[in-house]
């Protein structure tokens, strides 16, 4: 398993991970922009603190899309299972 150092936003953080390099680096792209996005609002809040918003934004995010999937699944399931009944 890959082992990766990284800097993010003056944090340096290893860890191992079986993925891409690529990936890793969109990741840590994704984080900084967000950081960034909610940094630029003009609040006064600490490092910590918007990192737990950026995680915050980023789980959010993560439920939408699991939600969004979980309803495609469904949708999908009962599509095919109504084509299987018209073509029995």
């Amino acid at each position: 398993m890959p082992s990766y150092r990284l800097s993010i936003l003056g944090q340096e953080v290893a860890f191992r991970a079986n993925v891409d390099e690529t990936r890793i680096l969109e990741a840590k792209k994704v984080v900084v922009d967000r950081y960034n996005k909610i940094n630029t609002i003009g609040t006064r809040l600490t490092n910590e603190k918007l990192l737990i918003l950026v995680a915050l934004g980023l789980a959010d995010d993560f439920l939408q899309l699991s939600q969004k999937l979980q309803k495609t699944e469904e949708t999908i399931k009962q599509l095919l299972d109504k084509i299987d009944r018209e073509i029995r």
